[in-house]
C-alpha cells in the first residue's frame, strides 16, 4: 500500500492516451471511408448520366442520318440505300444496347440479341425483317421499287423510334 499519494504521477492529458489514439484514428478512417464512398457515388452518377446522352445522342444521330438517306429511296437506289441504312442502325445498336452489330453478319448478330436482355422481343422481330429486307437487296442483287425502299425507310425509322431514350427513359413510340 502506498502511504503517500504524492509519490504518484498525475495522469497525462486524455489525448495521450492509448484509447484516445486508438479512438480518434478509427473515427478518421470512417470518416476517410464516407467521403471515398460519396466521391465514388458521385461519379458513377456522372458516368451514369454521360452514359444516357450518349444513347439519347445515338437515337438522334440515327434518325437525321435515315433522313438524309432518304434521297436514296427518291432515287430508287436500292442496293446502296439497304448497305447505308441497315449501317446506320447496326452502329445504332451498338451504341444503343451496346450489341457488337457491325462486323458480324445478321444471323450471328440476331443470335446475339435473341439472347440480349437488352432488346426486347418485338425489336428483334422489327430488326430481324429490316436486315432480312436490307441482306436480300445487298447480296442478291435484288431490286426495290420507291414504294418498297419507303416501306423499308420507315421500318429502319420505326425501330429506332421505338426504341428511342429521351430524358433517361424509352420513349413510347406512337
Amino acid at each position: 500500500m502506498i502511504d503517500d499519494l504524492r509519490l504518484l504521477e498525475a495522469p497525462g492529458p486524455w489525448w495521450t492516451q492509448w484509447w484516445a489514439i486508438a479512438l480518434g484514428a478509427l473515427l478518421f478512417g470512417a470518416v476517410l471511408f464516407l467521403v471515398w464512398r460519396r466521391v465514388r457515388h458521385l461519379a458513377r452518377k456522372q458516368e451514369d448520366l454521360a452514359s444516357v446522352g450518349a444513347v439519347e445522342a445515338a437515337g438522334e444521330d440515327a434518325l437525321a442520318e435515315l433522313t438524309h438517306l432518304f434521297s436514296l429511296v427518291e432515287q430508287e437506289q436500292s442496293r446502296p440505300y439497304a448497305i447505308d441504312s441497315s449501317g446506320i442502325i447496326r452502329r445504332y445498336i451498338e451504341r444503343r444496347f451496346e450489341i457488337r452489330a457491325p462486323l458480324r453478319s445478321t444471323e450471328e448478330f440476331l443470335v446475339e440479341a435473341l439472347v440480349s436482355p437488352k432488346l426486347a422481343d418485338q425489336h428483334q422481330s422489327l430488326l430481324g425483317e429490316f436486315l432480312g429486307a436490307c441482306d436480300f437487296l445487298k447480296f442478291a442483287r435484288g431490286r426495290a421499287n420507291r414504294t418498297e425502299l419507303e416501306g423499308l425507310h420507315q421500318s429502319a425509322v420505326a425501330f429506332v423510334k421505338a426504341t428511342l431514350i429521351r430524358n433517361g427513359t424509352v420513349e413510347v413510340a406512337a
